[in-house]
């Protein structure tokens, strides 16, 4: 259940970082502020036993959404960052506990996935219409 949890804090904390940086226009580092303080605050509070942890996982989906919107043009990729963002955080969860880093790597890797699973699907769909 607390993977589950996880995952829809990333896709919910990177789309509403994009959603306030891009359609609001506050630019990323104050989205992701945003994000971060909100989450930091009201999570921990819902959540008695495992909020501390979405908390993190909703900061570390605001630095995946952190991203220029020339290589993220639509909103649904930020669904498919936060997924990402998600299922890595989930498996990473008991490594490297206390090095620095950490929450910046996992959102670094989720948009680079992103970017090359969308490029991947690019060149098949290529390949299929030359045929």
């Amino acid at each position: 259940m607390m993977t589950f949890m996880i995952i829809i804090t990333a896709i919910m904390a990177t789309c509403l970082t994009y959603f306030i940086c891009f359609n609001l226009n506050k630019g990323p580092v104050l989205a992701s502020a945003i994000v971060t303080l909100i989450s930091g605050l009201l999570l921990p509070y819902f959540f008695s036993t495992g909020g501390s942890l979405l908390a993190g996982v909703a900061t570390c989906g605001s630095y995946a959404a952190m991203v220029s919107k020339a290589k993220f043009p639509r909103f649904t990729d930020m669904v498919f960052v936060g997924i990402i963002c998600g299922i890595v955080f989930a498996l990473t969860q008991d490594v490297f506990i206390g090095v620095g880093g950490k929450l910046g790597s996992i959102a670094a890797i989720s948009g680079f996935t992103w970017l090359g699973i969308r490029r991947v699907m690019k060149h098949i769909n290529i390949k299929k219409s030359t045929r």
